[in-house]
């Protein structure tokens, strides 16, 4: 192992894990983050944890932590606006089988444990502005006008990384819009009656609407209002605040959808426009001594719910890279080669469901229902868990 000191860019999710990875192999690592405080980073709505991602948590020995600040899926059930079950896997199985489980739980959650486990690695209030690299090391360039010096820099400062511009020294394709936005939020809600746990609600509807929802615990739970932008542009969001908007658009759904957002707080949901980079131009994640994690490298839509899995594995990936290999180059050469096939793959996928939610008429709506009736069930979770279970630390 050649690699003494590294310096990460972005106290994200791909970002920690692979600041923690490093740190337990013996490297020295700082992880400067450009937000002011920890808890500013102890914000955002829920998501889930699929099987790999615990896999891959599991070889930094932080799988039980994570499961224990999560609430286990056992079903993901799809389902119309109509109130017609489209389709339902049975997760517990699969679950005992790759012996790891599927979870949700809030990214707060998430976020915070890993912060602690990274300890005093983390700088808040600091981020940086670009860098210079040579043979021996890399100079990694500060907002306060100070530098660092260290043998590698992993950007991991999400999807309009400032790492990656200058990677790219300032000539980057923009993200790929999807044509769509997740209105994200927890609900006070503690009625199992209304929203039972242990399963993932999948809803798609007309319009270019589609619906999900999940308990997180038996206080909360969280929900995401997907939103095509023909049907966003309609919004009148100046005489309405957010939970009205998404009160009117949803008022027709079956309960609990109309439920969930009423208990909702205004000020809790979060509108996200959805964006991914298509693999088909995207250049190489490093270069160097440079490299790029999580949504700095490959963004994808959230139809996978491999957000987080995605970095979770770049982290384990890069770091077990760096720690294995004798030089940096060939370490950064070598993790984007176990990577990039899978995650090309998922964004791929991603972005392909992600078109389905924008249909608007009823025939059309009403042909995709009946395939997903005819095959989600079936040859669906058989290719999502093929892809999703391809997995190479």
């Amino acid at each position: 192992m050649t690699v003494k000191k590294a310096v990460v860019a972005g106290a994200g999710i791909g970002g920690l894990v692979t600041a923690i990875g490093l740190r337990r192999a013996g490297v020295d690592v700082t992880v400067f983050e450009r937000r002011t405080e920890p808890g500013r980073l102890l914000t955002g709505g829920g998501f889930m944890l699929w099987h790999n991602a615990f896999l891959a948590l599991r070889r930094l020995e932080l799988d039980e932590q994570v499961g224990a600040v999560s609430s286990e899926i056992f079903f993901h059930e799809f389902g119309s606006d109509q109130g017609r079950m489209l389709a339902r896997w049975e997760i517990a199985p699969e679950s005992h089988r790759i012996r790891a489980p599927a979870v949700a739980l809030r990214r707060s959650d998430l976020n915070a444990l890993l912060l602690e486990e990274a300890g005093d690695s983390v700088v808040m209030g600091t981020r940086c502005t670009g860098f210079e690299q040579d043979p021996e090391g890399v100079t990694v360039l500060l907002d306060d006008g100070s530098a660092e010096r260290a043998d590698v820099l992993i950007g991991a400062d999400g999807m309009r990384s400032v790492v990656r511009e200058a990677l790219r020294h300032g000539h980057d394709l923009p993200p790929r819009y999807a044509g769509y936005t997740a209105w994200q939020a927890i609900a006070p809600l503690a009625d199992e009656t209304a929203v039972p746990g242990g399963t993932f609600f999948n809803l798609w509807g007309r319009n270019g609407l589609r619906f999900l929802y999940c308990r997180l615990n038996e206080n909360e739970v969280y929900w995401d209002a997907i939103t095509a932008d023909r049907t966003s542009t309609a919004f009148d969001m100046l005489r309405k605040n957010k939970r009205a908007v998404m009160s009117g658009a949803y008022a027709a759904w079956p309960d609990p959808v109309p439920r969930i957002i009423e208990a909702t707080p205004d000020e809790a949901i979060l509108p996200v426009d959805i964006a991914d980079r298509p693999p088909g131009r995207e250049l190489a994640w490093g270069h160097g001594r440079v490299v790029l994690v999580g949504d700095a490298a490959h963004p994808m839509t959230l139809n996978l719910s491999q957000g987080a899995g995605q970095a979770i594995e770049d982290g384990v990936a890069l770091s077990g890279q760096l720690v294995r290999e004798s030089d940096v180059g060939a370490a950064i050469a070598g993790y984007e080669a176990v990577r990039r096939r899978r995650v090309d793959a998922m964004v791929r996928n991603a972005y392909r469901i992600g078109t389905l939610g924008k249909w608007r008429g009823d025939a059309a709506c009403w042909a995709r229902d009946l395939v997903m009736r005819a095959c989600f069930g079936t040859l669906a979770k058989r290719g999502t868990y093929r892809v999703m279970m391809d997995f190479t630390p």
